[in-house]
């Protein structure tokens, strides 16, 4: 190791229900970028009830977001199929 320290910072690349924030997680994990979750409303107060929690965040690291957000739209997680 020469000593250099690589530093990622996250950056959020969707945000939507927690069940849309899943299927997104899955899909990018399912192509090798890591991600995580983050519901920034109340999310201490009602962990015992993700459906009620507000928005939940898809981050990923700085370095994966353009690959991401390529993959999310190539997907078009957006569209309803059932409308």
């Amino acid at each position: 190791m020469n000593g250099k320290v690589v530093q990622n910072h996250l950056v959020k690349v969707f945000n939507g229900d927690l069940w849309q924030a899943q299927l997104v997680q899955g899909l990018l994990e399912a192509n090798n970028i890591a991600c995580m979750l983050k519901n920034e409303t109340l999310s201490a107060v009602t962990s015992f009830y993700p459906s009620i929690g507000g928005e939940v965040w898809v981050l990923v690291n700085d370095c994966d977001e353009e690959a991401a957000v390529a993959l999310i739209e190539e997907c078009s997680l957006e569209s309803n199929p059932f409308n």
